[in-house]
């Protein structure tokens, strides 16, 4: 029964883990889009 909770647990945490760490990359490359779009919309109305 310890073996089972135990290993119940550990793969809860990794389930808990890989969905932080594809949360992380996601917004890591939100971050990345929009500044790059803040540069190109930058360099667009410079110019003009």
């Amino acid at each position: 029964m310890d073996n089972l909770l135990q290993r119940d647990l550990g793969s809860s945490l990794l389930s808990m883990a890989i969905i932080l760490g594809w949360l992380g990359l996601f917004f890591v490359f939100l971050r990345i889009l929009t500044i790059s779009i803040k540069r190109i919309l930058e360099s667009i109305f410079k110019k003009s």
